[in-house]
């Protein structure tokens, strides 16, 4: 516990440095632009130089490139996914995961696959800012029941994740609807799938 407060005091501090930094550097670019009209293309340059820095801090580049991702692909299919429902039914499994995958970045979400028969519970993990979701994917025949619910319950404990959803291309029973319910966990059915690939 203590290590945990000496780590949020280090980062606090680190931050509202770099806070105050970034500040005093926008207002005397600011302040330089403003008695220097002929120099803006200087003064363009110096609001970038901090910009700059932070890309040599890989986690920073990492993030950024991941956003940059999904907006490329939110804009591919910002028509709609072109697929139907009837299709989807046709799918397997392992092809069901994969066609969520843009789904969800269509909707904002960094979203990862995971690895088959070692998924604990999660067939794809959703991040969005500081929080991830854990999904459950099931392309059934037949209506999906309280297991699928109780994977996913599982996952979110594993994954330490902020939430978690099921996904079908049919309907949940009753049962599942009621566990889902006190768990918090989000259903989406055959009726909301297939407005999301509109």
């Amino acid at each position: 516990m203590l290590k945990l407060i000496r780590k949020i005091e280090k980062n606090f501090s680190n931050y509202s440095l770099a806070t105050i930094f970034i500040y005093c550097w926008f207002a005397g670019t600011f302040n330089f632009i403003e008695e220097n009209p002929k120099e803006i293309a200087t003064g363009i340059f110096m609001l970038l130089i901090p910009f700059f820095v932070l890309l040599t801090y890989k986690p920073v580049r990492k993030k950024l490139f991941e956003v940059i991702r999904v907006f490329i692909k939110s804009l591919k299919f910002r028509n709609g996914i072109p697929v139907d429902i009837e299709e989807i039914d046709k799918m397997d499994g392992f092809e069901f995961e994969h066609f969520l995958k843009p789904i969800f970045e269509r909707q904002g979400y960094v979203t990862t696959v995971t690895q088959g028969s070692s998924d604990y519970g999660a067939d794809l993990i959703l991040r969005k800012g500081h929080k991830k979701y854990v999904v459950q994917a099931k392309r059934y025949s037949s209506n999906i029941g309280v297991g699928a619910v109780q994977q996913v319950v599982g996952a979110i404990r594993y994954y330490r994740a902020s939430g978690a959803i099921v996904v079908t291309n049919q309907y949940f029973t009753p049962a599942a609807i009621e566990l889902a319910k006190v768990n918090k966990v989000r259903l989406i059915d055959r009726d909301k799938l297939a407005e999301m690939v509109r």
